[in-house]
């Protein structure tokens, strides 16, 4: 039986599978081990990969066990999915004072292109991570200089 497995539109509600198709996608998983294994240990998420076959995170995992392949540790997939400032948090050098200013000097005298660049659509987060700058403070420059505002994407017009 061949068996096609095709990753859903992500949505909020996906209907249950049926048994019949839950049988037919732990199948193709199966059939499928090596690309998994190689995913897998290509710092692919078991939760991604799980999702591609529609099969359950759980299910999946067992399989990796099953097959032999070495599970990693939690603390490695965590790491792998969230910046090392939200792992280390506490443990990265802060900026002194003087850097801080540096940087909103940088900011400041970069007004005219950095004006030209938000009226053109880069977003507020963009510049401030380029200029390692608070984006709340960069909020505060745009008002001072009178750069009119863009309404937060997805927001509704009327509300």
């Amino acid at each position: 039986m061949d068996v096609t497995v095709t990753t859903p539109a992500r949505t909020k509600a996906v209907a249950p599978l049926t048994p019949a198709e839950k049988t037919a996608a732990r199948d193709a998983a199966r059939a499928d081990s090596d690309t998994i294994i190689r995913r897998y240990q290509a710092h692919e998420p078991v939760s991604r990969i799980a999702a591609d076959y529609h099969v359950t995170a759980n299910w999946l995992g067992l399989r990796l066990v099953e097959w032999g392949v070495p599970r990693r540790h939690r603390h490695e997939a965590h790491a792998l999915r969230r910046p090392a400032g939200h792992v280390f948090r506490g443990r990265t050098r802060r900026r002194s004072t003087a850097e801080v200013r540096a940087a909103q000097a940088q900011f400041t005298g970069d007004r005219a292109d950095v004006t030209a660049r938000y009226l053109a659509g880069t977003s507020i987060t963009t510049l401030a991570r380029e200029y390692q700058v608070n984006p709340v403070w960069i909020t505060e420059r745009l008002d001072d200089w009178d750069v009119p505002r863009r309404k937060r994407p997805g927001r509704d017009p009327a509300g």
